[in-house]
């Protein structure tokens, strides 16, 4: 079955669907986020027979717990046994396989170590049943389509639950190939050497950020000439009349001065295997040419090895270990790295896979979403203002400052960056003081147009009554940088598919990503039919202004599936290089070294030494400030109890409850079952639902609690107790299942239901103020 109907020819405008009459556009297409493992799954893991007699204080209940460990020792050995669940565990973690999973599953005791196994798997489990995760085939991609029909939501799974998976390397793995390559003497000659495009040269003098000014000889700067990334070393020996290995010597010691690139390695992308692979192709010498091809083609046919093992949990494994083996001894590397860490790319190699599903969203259900929604974003479009306002005062204070330092009214662009890094920084856990700022007064606002009385656990309102008041507190404005065109609310149905057939629903707003466009993010772009229609949809919406910041391919951010995102692959954009090690661009690399801020009439602007024209300073820097405010839309303010909050047919917020991590003592209990009965007494005493999600500060995403169910509640007293430990003054969130485990409408082949979310991108047609760009 087709997961997705592509346009034949995709042209300017086609992508767009309006959303109601509020103003807004809605790309035609929009990600279906779904776990690969049915919700109700996650079940497996509660007791409510354990949990009924704790509540009634039971005198019998250390029978009944005893009788509850066993049956979750019997449990946990299924789930361990289980022949997809233990793949997607080798998928994440090889090392679990042999070390936690094949031990649990021959029946090990509930000691010390069995459960620490216990607690793993039950944290894998709830994360592949109810957390709508892209990634591999526990987490696939699907596409859904705005059709205009006068159906609301049909989706219609194919006979498989996959309709493709397909395995990929991460860059860093390549590179570090690359690199291993070059220690053959006999290959650095077929190198093609390029400039580093932060650096601004003016003859024999060099501008190089944060390093001042560069002379040099004469020589230097005519073999610098010949450094355009299409010459190799040989070529290059050539025409400066030199042997191979003097040109090298001379090559890099401008290279080890940051001048230029002398290396093998690829832009990051989704296939740098290929990449790397057509520069071996190009070298003339068969000998020197085979002998690499041979290096790389290895790696290639074990990753292979690993795709085609898919489906078995052992031969992947065993395929997985074989690569890291071929890699190791290839690149004298090791075949992991940030480990522990959240979108790190950590191993050699990851899966994406799409969903068998066809989805189909009517005009009903456009026209239910489209007031509440509307609003939504209308006050996204002025958080994002305002938060631009207190950016431009934080950058007029650094400008100033240095003006008053230095009397140069033409201050270097890094150096503001550099002075602005602690507030442009991206974080799951944290939001910089000027995003803060702007989000309290988006959640002021909100408080005036809702009015939720006090106390109550359920409000809803309907769109009609508050339109007015949102249009005043959340009056428009133009992007104040193209990026801010964009915002992609998640959004959430929380229906079966009988009650969605009878209109019985509510959709539920998740996250909103302010003034970005996630669905850019490579593990979507690549999962789509056309990948070039998603890069032709993006380059019509910009119509041109996008300016970019290229990142360090070192950045803890760069990965092959996130960052940067695929949709900047065009030449339309304008570039600019922040650092020596940034990639490579299709488009016009601005260096940094040649940029610098100064005042005008207008504000601060960016100008570029040798082009006319002027940008200012917000359209520059706008796509890290985009980072900034992502993930800082949150409308309802943080409060003790936050009651359910309902616009027309859209819940704007679940309820939420926030806990003191240091005053949840029943979490430091040491008795399992004593720690349970505590536990659930909390539970009742605050009238928690019985599963919930919960966020604490030490962890960068939720995570799903049963409190009927033993290893989520250690899971969760775990968490609380590392929380109060590391981060005593953080709260401890924990908000209502909404959608629940009998709520989700999108089912497989043998009707079990699954987690899922659609990820909209909405567009502000109004476009950004387009200052004269930089002329060459």
């Amino acid at each position: 079955m087709s997961d997705l109907i592509v346009d034949a020819a995709p042209r300017s405008g086609t992508h767009l669907v309006p959303l109601g009459n509020t103003g807004w556009l809605l790309w035609r297409e929009s990600v279906l986020r779904s776990a690969g493992f049915p919700a109700t799954a996650v079940l497996r893991l509660g007791d409510p027979a354990l949990a009924a007699a704790a509540d009634r204080d039971a005198a019998d209940f250390d029978q009944v717990y005893a009788a509850a460990a066993r049956r979750l020792s019997a449990s946990i050995q299924a789930i361990a046994q289980d022949a997809r669940f233990r793949e997607a565990v080798v998928w994440q973690n090889r090392r679990l396989l042999n070390d936690c999973l094949d031990k649990a599953a021959r029946g090990e005791p509930r000691n010390v170590r069995g459960r620490n196994h216990e607690l793993a798997i039950a944290g894998y489990l709830q994360r592949y049943c109810v957390k709508n995760d892209t990634i591999g085939f526990f987490g696939p991609v699907g596409w859904a389509r705005w059709s205009g029909g006068p159906q609301r939501i049909t989706a219609r799974p194919g006979p498989r639950l996959l309709a493709r998976r397909r395995v990929y390397f991460e860059v860093w793995a390549v590179d570090a190939v690359a690199d291993a390559l070059l220690c053959d003497p006999a290959l650095r000659p077929w190198v093609e050497p390029r400039p580093v495009t932060a650096n601004h040269r003016r003859g024999t003098l060099v501008n190089l950020p944060d390093r001042g000014l560069l002379v040099l000889t004469p020589a230097e700067a005519d073999l610098l000439d010949l450094c355009d990334g299409r010459l190799s070393v040989h070529e290059i020996a050539a025409r400066i009349g030199a042997g191979t290995d003097e040109t090298w010597t001379a090559l890099a010691s401008l290279r080890d001065r940051s001048l230029i690139h002398l290396d093998l390695r690829s832009p990051v992308e989704a296939r740098p295997e290929a990449t790397l692979r057509d520069r071996l192709t190009r070298i003339s010498d068969p000998a020197v040419r085979e002998r690499a091809l041979r290096m790389v083609d290895r790696l290639i046919g074990a990753r292979d090895a690993v795709a085609d093992a898919a489906g078995d949990a052992a031969a992947v494994a065993a395929a997985m270990d074989e690569m890291n083996a071929i890699f190791v001894d290839t690149s004298g590397v090791a075949a992991q790295r940030r480990h522990g860490r959240t979108y790190a790319g950590r191993s050699l190699v990851y899966e994406d896979a799409v969903r068998d599903v066809r989805v189909d969203l009517g005009a009903d259900a456009m026209a239910e979403l489209a007031g509440p929604l509307g609003l939504v974003l209308d006050s996204a479009r002025w958080y994002v203002g305002h938060a631009a306002e207190r950016y431009r005062a934080l950058f007029d204070k650094i400008y100033d400052q240095y003006v008053s330092r230095t009397g140069d009214r033409g201050m270097p662009l890094g150096a503001l960056v550099g002075r602005a890094t602690p507030n442009l920084f991206f974080s799951l856990r944290e939001t910089p003081p000027p995003v803060a700022a702007a989000a309290a007064e988006l959640q002021h606002r909100w408080a005036r147009v809702l009015r939720v009385p006090p106390g109550v656990r359920r409000h809803a309102v309907r769109i009609e009554d508050i339109t007015a008041a949102g249009a005043a507190e959340f009056p428009g404005g133009p992007p104040p940088w193209p990026a801010a065109r964009h915002h992609t609310p998640d959004v959430m149905l929380a229906a079966d598919p009988d009650a969605l057939e009878r209109g019985d629903y509510h959709w539920v707003l998740g996250e909103l990503h302010a003034a970005t466009n996630t669905v850019e993010s490579r593990l979507f772009v690549e999962q789509h039919a056309d990948p070039a229609q998603l890069l032709a949809a993006a380059e019509s919406d910009y119509g041109g202004q996008r300016m970019y910041p290229l990142p360090s391919k070192e950045s803890d951010f760069v990965t092959s599936r996130t960052f940067p995102p695929s949709a900047l692959l065009s030449p339309r954009y304008t570039y600019w290089a922040l650092r020596p090690d940034a990639d490579p661009a299709p488009g016009e690399v601005l260096p940094v070294a040649a940029m610098s801020v100064s005042r005008t009439e207008r504000g601060l602007v960016v100008r570029c030494r040798g082009r006319a024209g002027e940008y200012d300073l917000l359209h520059v820097l706008g796509e890290m400030l985009s980072s900034a405010v992502l993930n800082g839309f949150k409308p309802m303010a943080p409060a003790p109890h936050q009651p359910r909050v309902t616009v027309g047919r859209l819940v704007l917020a679940r309820e939420t409850w926030r806990f003191p991590a240091t005053e949840l003592d029943w979490a430091h209990v040491t008795s399992e079952p004593d720690r349970y009965r505590r536990a659930r007494a909390w539970r009742a005493d605050h009238d928690l639902p019985e599963h919930a999600f919960y966020r604490v500060a030490v962890e960068d995403k939720p995570c799903f609690v049963d409190f009927t169910s033993l290893p989520l509640l250690n899971l969760f007293a775990k968490a609380i107790r590392r929380s109060a430990e590391e981060t005593p003054s953080a709260a401890v969130v924990v908000s209502e299942m909404l959608p629940d485990t009998t709520q989700n409408w999108l089912r497989d082949a043998e009707g079990d239901g699954y987690a899922a979310e659609l990820r909209i991108v909405a567009l502000d047609p109004s476009a950004p103020a387009a200052p004269p760009a930089f002329d060459g």
